[in-house]
Order: structure tokens, then sequence, then C-alpha cells
């Protein structure tokens, strides 16, 4: 018999979305599934009712499950609430504005059934639409230094393409619910410093990105700061060599937020703290140059 698989959705002012996303999981090849959409808006709000209507297609269909917050949280808090409803003995995670492709619960759990114990996350490549005229294909890479190439964002495991063993969770603490954003990547960082990760090559989500998710600035400055924080003690495991390299890594992601935004100061403080400045400008421009073709 197939083993359970728990899809968890958390959904936030997603209700135009939330039915396809829904739709691409129920279309999965495998069948022993069972869905658990978390609303965060806040019960009884607008976007709280409109997703509520539009969960109403699913009321007779027992693999859908529907749960509310009284009030809104964050994603994180909306994915543990999930986890905790969840009975499958792996789990995946589904954004609201992602969708899967048919065959990846069952290319996930295949792989899973042929590593040992001892892995704990598998996760795949997807297609990225960046805007209305760019995509692009985010390969998974089945490296054996995962941690640490996750960690200088080398290599891209986003929580739409994730699978866990349950037993993760007998060791590692549920997502951290004081992130507003990076939850994801500090909640598989922890997992994969227990546990080895492995992956399929395929594509197995499609990813949109939205302005929505896009902090800009200051925001996005004290998002970064709040997640290598609370990384710092697996951080502090590398070599000073590798620390040096990691840490330049987002104070480059850092300075290139404020430059879309403008603020040239700012984005020259950070490309200053870098252990090599005149480099982080080159990055700059090519980063600059990128998204102007990309937009125009």
């Amino acid at each position: 018999m197939q083993q359970l698989v728990s899809i968890i959705i958390p959904t936030y002012n997603g209700a135009d979305k939330i039915s396809v996303a829904v739709d691409s999981v129920l279309n999965q090849t495998y069948d022993n599934l069972e869905i658990i959409v978390v609303d965060d808006n806040g019960k009884g709000t607008e976007n709280q009712l409109c997703t509520q209507q539009a969960m109403k297609k699913y009321e007779d269909n027992n693999k859908v499950k529907y749960l509310v917050h009284e009030v809104n949280i964050n994603g994180a808090a909306a994915r543990n609430t999930g986890i905790r409803a969840s009975k499958g003995e792996f789990l995946g995670f589904l954004d609201d504005d992602d969708l899967f492709l048919p065959d990846k619960t069952q290319k996930e759990v295949e792989l899973f059934n042929s590593l040992p114990n001892d892995y704990g996350l598998v996760y795949g490549s997807f297609i990225e639409h960046m805007t209305k005229n760019y995509s692009r294909i985010v390969e998974a890479d089945n490296t054996d230094n995962f941690l640490y190439r996750f960690l200088c964002n080398e290599v891209i495991a986003c929580s739409s393409t994730v699978m866990i063993r349950r037993k993760v969770l007998d060791s590692v603490v549920e997502w951290d619910e004081s992130f507003k954003r990076h939850q994801d990547l500090e909640f598989f960082a922890r997992v994969a410093n227990e546990y080895k990760v492995s992956c399929i090559k395929d594509v197995c989500i499609e990813k949109f990105k939205l302005d929505r998710n896009m902090p800009k600035g200051k925001t996005y400055e004290e998002y970064r700061l709040h997640y290598l924080q609370k990384m710092a003690p697996i951080i502090s495991q590398f070599t000073p060599k590798q620390q040096k390299h990691l840490y330049n890594v987002h104070w480059t992601d850092i300075g290139k937020c404020y430059l879309k935004e403008k603020d040239i100061k700012t984005a020259l403080k950070w490309a200053k703290k870098t252990s090599n400045p005149v480099k982080t400008l080159f990055v700059f421009a090519k980063d600059g140059l990128n998204y102007f073709r990309r937009n125009h």
C-alpha cells in the first residue's frame, strides 16, 4: 500500500490562486494524499471569506482539509498548524501561488524509498516565472556539501519542491514562527544539519515570482539579518574562510536589494562590508544589467 503523503498549503491573500494550487495536488499521479490548506488571513476578514468561498468546491472531497487561523500570524505558523493536523509518513509543502507538476509526489516518494533512513529531505528542480516575458529553470544539485552550498544560495530548495520524512520532526523543531521571511531556508538548513539530502533532477513545480513576495530595502535587510543570526550556530561549524564567503554572499544580496530601490548610498555601505568591495560592485553592475534586460 502507498505511504500517506500530507501536502500542507499555507495561504494568505491568495483566494484567486488557491484552487489552482489544490487542483495541482489532486491531479498528482500519486494517489494516497491528504491536502491541508491553512488559511492565515484571520477569521472573518475579507480575504478569509473569499478564500473560504474558493474552498467550497472541495467540501465533499475527503482528501482536502481547510483550517482557519483566528488571526493572521505568519507562514511559518500556518505550516506548523498543517504539520500538527497531518498524518502522512511524508510531508510536502506548497505555496498558494505555486503548483505541482503531475508526477512530483510520485518521484519524490520513490526516491525516498530507494534511500537509507538517514536521508531526511528530498527536493527537485523547478521552473520559475520571473516576469511576464522571462522564466528560468532552477536545477536541483545532488551535492555532498549541500548544507554549505545551500547557505551560500548556490543550490536552491524552495519550499514547494521539498518533501521530508515525518521522523525528521522527532529531532528537528518545527518551523520557527519568529520568521516573516526565510522561514523555509532556516527550517531546511536545520534539517540538512542533521540528515542527508537528495534530489530529483526533473522539474517538479512551477513557481511564480510575485511582487507581494518581495520586501523592500530596510525590511529585506532586517529579514536577512534575522535569518543569519538564527543560522549562526550552524555557520560557526565551517572554516573561517568558508564563513567569510558565506557572509559576503548575504551582504551582497542585501546591497543588491537597496540598489533596486535606487538607494546607492546604502548599497555601497553593504558592498564595503564584504571582503572584496570592488568585486561586489562588479556583481551589482552585472545583476543590474540582467534585471534591466528581463524587464525591458
